[in-house]
């Protein structure tokens, strides 16, 4: 059965190494530089969002996707906070009923040179868990990630990588400058192993955003992003492949409309005999830093 990811909206979105042009083109330029001052600013904000299930091909494993899923996101000035709650009920083909769920917190220095995340996820009565922390110091932007649960363990990350939160901010900044196509590598250690790769292309703006839900967060200029997203490097696909032997089919696809705010106001999961959708159901500002 494929297994249904239940973590984070933001493990895809926010990843990737990016250059900043004033035209539609792919390049990659380095990640590990600070931020330019020009940089969005990213909104502290509380979001629900609820999923369902929106098709399903032929031999499709499951009949029922629903859920809710609870995004808080902080800027504490030095450095941002993610922490993120899901929980999803699923229907097999053969009428069982499962309930998974996921909590993600994650700490990322603006610096972009360190960051500290948790991970527990519960489906078919399994649980998995991830922590550790992850640190940027080597030779062109490269760095380490070190694992203490499920087990001690060491990966190397590549050049010009960028955690998930920085990756956002270029991902906005790209698309504010016109770009069409981005890619690159992350990691934000929600599934083990070490970074991932994936390549992103920016749509055309979303129109019709007079939703029932009102907001002045919503307010901010949306942009409409799909993004495909392969295994991390020393982790495994379903058919026991290192991700480096995999060829270019992905793991899952995402799109999704993200605002100059960071605000997700709506996201879409791709799977290869399924798909999901995630709504905007309510959402809140949360107060700004002192700073």
């Amino acid at each position: 059965m494929t297994r249904l990811r239940a973590g984070l909206i933001f493990s895809g979105l926010l990843l990737g190494v990016v250059a900043i042009l004033p035209c539609p083109a792919f390049s990659a330029a380095p990640a590990g530089a600070p931020l330019p001052t020009a940089s969005p600013v990213l909104a502290s904000h509380k979001a629900l969002y609820s999923v369902s299930l929106t098709s399903t091909r032929a031999g499709a494993d499951y009949l029922d996707v629903s859920g809710k899923m609870v995004l808080e996101f902080t800027d504490t000035c030095d450095a941002w906070t993610t922490n993120q709650k899901s929980m999803l009920r699923t229907v097999s083909g053969e009428g069982t009923e499962d309930v998974s769920s996921s909590d993600f917190a994650a700490w990322e220095n603006k610096a972009g040179d360190d960051y500290k995340f948790s991970v527990r996820q519960t489906q078919n009565g399994d649980v998995s868990e991830f922590r550790g922390r992850a640190r940027r110091s080597g030779p062109n932007g490269s760095g380490v990630a070190e694992y203490t649960k499920p087990e001690r363990k060491t990966y190397q990350l590549p050049p010009h990588f960028l955690f998930q939160t920085a990756q956002q901010v270029k991902l906005i900044e790209y698309a504010q400058k016109g770009g069409r196509f981005f890619s690159g590598e992350m990691f934000d250690g929600s599934e083990g192993g070490g970074a991932a790769r994936f390549n992103a292309i920016i749509l055309k703006p979303p129109q019709g955003m007079d939703g029932a839900l009102k907001s002045p967060l919503l307010d901010s200029p949306p942009h409409r992003v799909r993004i495909a997203f392969y295994p991390a490097a020393g982790t495994e696909d379903k058919d026991g492949q290192a991700s480096a032997d995999t060829g270019e089919q992905p793991e899952y696809e995402m799109t999704m409309t993200v605002h100059d705010n960071g605000v997700v106001s709506d996201y879409d999961y791709d799977y290869e005999d399924f798909s999901v959708h995630g709504s905007l159901m309510a959402i809140q500002a949360l107060p700004r830093p002192h700073c």
